[in-house]
């Protein structure tokens, strides 16, 4: 799995153009589901891939990353991603309540932090980051597949890794 932020033209870390999200022949995970993908939605037509949402910031903005982020964006509501994965191939998936590392926190916090308030199959870790605890409090939680960025173990349900959409 591909892994993507915002949809558009911005010149910056965050974004994938139209033209590379076309061009990307592999599913994509969408971390934090940001409005411009819901505005860009069209470029989904033929994708499949997972929304991964945050629970504390639907239909709030990135505002608690600053300054990892170069400004202050949406993100979609529930309701928004529920229409693209209805309307596209994609599922949802969950990204934390407020995307804290989980390393540093208890089982009992990690356990909050990763309870979805709605079905779901699909983990991605908080800045990619796991241990061993993070990975049984997943399985404990009952997912399927949990997610990291690049780091992780192609044959371990538990520890995928996902490279970014290609940026050329």
């Amino acid at each position: 799995m591909r892994l993507a932020h915002n949809i558009g033209n911005e010149k910056h870390s965050n974004y994938h153009t139209r033209e590379q999200i076309l061009a990307c022949d592999e599913p994509i995970g969408f971390d934090g589901v940001y409005r411009n993908v819901y505005k860009n939605q069209d470029v989904l037509r033929n994708k499949s891939g997972i929304m991964f949402v945050m629970g504390n910031y639907l239909g709030s903005n990135n505002e608690f990353d600053l300054p990892n982020v170069p400004r202050v964006e949406s993100y979609c509501t529930l309701a928004e991603v529920k229409e693209l994965c209805n309307r596209y191939d994609f599922e949802i998936g969950w990204h934390t309540w407020s995307h804290r590392n989980l390393c540093s926190l208890s089982q009992k916090e990690i356990m909050q932090e990763i309870t979805a308030p709605f079905p779901t199959k699909y983990l991605r870790y908080p800045h990619g980051a796991y241990n061993d605890l993070v990975v049984e409090c997943a399985q404990i939680a009952g997912y399927e597949k949990a997610y990291a960025v690049t780091q992780g173990v192609p044959d371990d349900p538990y520890r995928l890794y996902s490279n970014y959409v290609d940026w050329s």
